[in-house]
């Protein structure tokens, strides 16, 4: 995830209470959604969260990610050992986990683009909800500036969104009532820029290859939304609400945070994050993205960004965007569970969404 810091800023100095504890309301979901939640409740980091998507499990496929694969920039060794665990992950779930693999031009680099379908009525033909998350980690080791050049291996920003999308995929596939609309789960190579700081022209290729190859094929008619989750996992997680995103689909998600009674976390910041999911939105394909980000910059990378200017108040969060704090001891295994069963609880109005696009 990239893009200008002047657009973080928040929407007002609200600080996310450390805490979520109060009884379960759930006016605006449908008796249907319900029936299909789970209660997880669990204390760490003051993070409640409901649904089936189990968050130790996720954290498991985070460790894997960054401390047994570690740092996983785009054409690396690495970023290929992190496709074949992925996919080896799918593959236990009896689900296929197919590949779109192209050499990038002109660095000669294979982009690994991966994904899998849940299927839904019509598998074939049928309208499709995409839901994605990037692999790919900032490339720093090696970097010739030596304020760049660091360890990071990626753990909020590039391994706790694709380990919530393998929860995803093991909790649909046994899902009862089915959705309509098949679903597909998408892990996103090079997303990050190449340069360190942001360029345009060198950043997103990796959804930006999958979507001209969905267009080639003619599956991208089909695809009705995309969520895009990204920077997933912080003890202290909140969502912000990203100015670049479908209001429709944000309204869904603002509707089931408030049916969770889980507003303290959802939507109390704004940014305009650059991210995936503005490819697809250039597609024609509305979109919305799910992302922690604001308050995030450290002051070294907002100065750096931003010369001369003052970097604001972090009002208490962590600050490890790409930089080597981005470790898995900074995240919660409640975190995970926390997006992943947010999504979960969305499932019903995504599909209405869908439905009414065909």
């Amino acid at each position: 995830m990239n893009g200008s810091p002047a657009d973080f800023a928040p929407a007002s100095g609200y600080v996310v209470a450390m805490t979520i504890a109060r009884p379960l309301t759930a006016p605006a979901l449908c008796t249907a959604a319900l029936s299909a939640l789970l209660a997880l409740t669990s204390c760490g980091g003051g993070v409640t969260s409901t649904g089936p998507i189990d968050g130790h499990v996720a954290m498991k496929h985070v460790s894997h990610l960054c401390e047994t694969i570690g740092a996983r920039p785009f054409g690396s060794e690495q970023l290929a050992a992190a496709t074949d665990y992925l996919a080896s992950e799918i593959q236990k779930l009896g689900l296929e986990a197919k590949r779109h693999e192209v050499v990038d031009q002109p660095s000669g680099l294979t982009i690994r683009n991966l994904y899998c379908q849940i299927d839904g009525q019509d598998p074939k033909d049928g309208p499709i909800l995409m839901i994605a998350a990037h692999y790919d980690t900032k490339k720093t080791a090696g970097h010739p500036e030596p304020q760049y050049n660091f360890p990071f291996v990626g753990a909020i920003d590039g391994g706790g969104a694709p380990a919530v999308l393998l929860e995803l995929a093991r909790c649909l596939k046994t899902r009862e009532p089915k959705l309509v609309p098949n679903v597909w789960l998408y892990w996103i190579d090079a997303e990050e820029s190449i340069d360190f700081q942001w360029n345009t022209d060198r950043s997103l290729i990796g959804s930006k290859a999958f979507a001209r190859w969905l267009v080639r094929e003619k599956v991208m008619p089909r695809i009705k939304t995309f969520v895009l989750i990204d920077l997933i996992g912080d003890q202290n997680i909140k969502i912000d609400k990203d100015g670049k995103s479908n209001p429709e689909l944000q309204q869904i998600f603002a509707q089931t945070a408030k049916a969770l009674d889980l507003t303290d976390r959802v939507y109390k910041y704004e940014s305009a994050a650059t991210d995936d999911h503005e490819v697809f939105r250039d597609f024609g394909v509305p979109a919305v993205l799910l992302i922690d980000f604001t308050h995030r910059i450290g002051e070294q990378r907002w100065l750096e960004m931003n010369p001369g200017t003052k970097a604001p108040d972090a009002e208490g969060y962590a600050q490890w965007w790409h930089t080597k704090e981005d470790t898995v001891d900074k995240m919660s295994p409640e975190a995970l569970a926390f997006t992943g069963n947010l999504v979960w609880a969305a499932l019903v109005d995504l599909e209405k969404f869908v439905l009414k696009r065909k």
